[in-house]
């Protein structure tokens, strides 16, 4: 007789604990954005976000690969509005 009040009690309180679970979800009330994600309020576990301030402080030290090239340094020179194009002859060797 014991068993079968335990079986039934454990029964009932689960269909409750489903129910309300359910319910909470699906309600737009503020106690379902603490069921829907327990985490939600910790940034420690967001590794998009982290990755992210990663991205952005490698920005800090970053700088240019090679140096923009100044206009002597260029062989060839197109000239869009006259439609030409210059090409600049290298001095032989010595």
């Amino acid at each position: 007789m014991v068993a079968l009040i335990t079986v039934a009690v454990v029964l009932v309180s689960a269909g409750l604990a489903l129910w309300f679970g359910h319910h909470s979800l699906r309600s737009g009330g503020p106690s379902s954005s603490g069921v829907g994600n327990a985490f939600g309020g910790f940034d420690v576990f967001d590794p998009g976000q982290g990755r992210m301030k990663e991205d952005l402080d490698s920005k800090d030290t970053e700088g240019e690969m090679f140096a923009a090239p100044d206009e002597e340094d260029r062989p060839v020179r197109v000239d869009l509005r006259t439609g030409k194009i210059h090409i600049r002859k290298t001095p032989p060797p010595d």
